[in-house]
């Protein structure tokens, strides 16, 4: 391995630990306070993980003499078209593991637990995350994972990369084993599917955004919040737990390929 490689490899390694870091300090340092203070920390730090996502992606992209537009968010006249497709591809997605949930014996969330504030909170949850998570992990881990071990390794390292920084999820007493390696396969696979958007527009991050948020929207306000509330068969039909996860992600999958492939026709 030449120098080049090398130091590749090292910011590579670097980035991930410091993204490893970043992403789970809301999860870690509430553990260390109590009652209201327990509660506020969380949120600060949850918060904070943006800006300190930012932060890092920006330092590597300078030290690499790039910039975090050229990582894969500069505007153009085909902008708006993926954040179309992506979001298209997400919601559709989303609405059928809900269809599916629905009609043959799934739990969804009560319609009254379907506020403007459950709206307004999931908005501002999930903008940042969808936008911050593609620009780490299919902006800059996913191109220098392709530079070291070509595309389809890149794939499956970043994708199983993106799943391993969700363990916060599953890391939590009680949770059964069959779960467990169900929602970590799940969110490999849709690692997997926000990668192959990502080279199916030309190395462009805004599908991915767009289906990630899409995805996140509709999810987490038709379903309840697994392990925190209990659900009914979580693993067939809860969302990013259940077995129809994986068909939802496939159904997507199939409509960006289709329609970024249109475009290209």
């Amino acid at each position: 391995m030449n120098e080049e490689k090398e130091l590749s490899m090292l910011k590579l390694i670097l980035f991930m630990a410091l993204m490893l870091l970043v992403v789970e300090m809301s999860f870690i340092l509430p553990n260390f306070f109590y009652g209201d203070m327990r509660g506020l920390v969380g949120t600060l730090t949850f918060f904070a993980t943006f800006i300190l996502m930012f932060i890092v992606i920006e330092i590597f992209a300078s030290w690499d003499g790039t910039t975090l537009e050229k990582l894969g968010v500069e505007f153009d006249e085909n902008t708006v078209r993926r954040i179309m497709i992506g979001g298209i591809a997400g919601v559709a997605a989303t609405a059928l593991i809900t269809a599916l949930a629905y009609f043959f014996g799934g739990q969804l969330r009560p319609v009254d637990e379907m506020t403007g504030d459950l709206l307004m909170s999931e908005i501002i949850i999930t903008a940042p995350t969808a936008f911050f998570e593609e620009l780490a992990h299919r902006g800059y881990i996913l191109p220098k994972l392709e530079g070291l071990a070509g595309k389809p390794r890149a794939i499956l390292i970043g994708s199983f990369f993106f799943s391993f920084l969700h363990f916060s999820w599953w890391a939590t007493p009680g949770v059964p084993l069959h779960l467990v390696l169900i929602f970590i396969f799940n969110i490999f696979l849709g690692g997997i599917v926000l990668s192959l958007s990502y080279y199916w527009s030309n190395r462009n991050l805004w599908v991915p955004i767009a289906f990630h948020f899409a995805w996140n929207m509709v999810g987490y306000i038709m379903f309840p919040t697994y392990p925190r509330e209990p659900v009914v068969l979580p693993e067939i039909f809860q969302f990013e737990w259940g077995l129809t996860t994986i068909i939802g992600f496939l159904f997507g999958l199939s409509i960006i390929y289709s329609l970024l492939l249109n475009k290209k026709k």
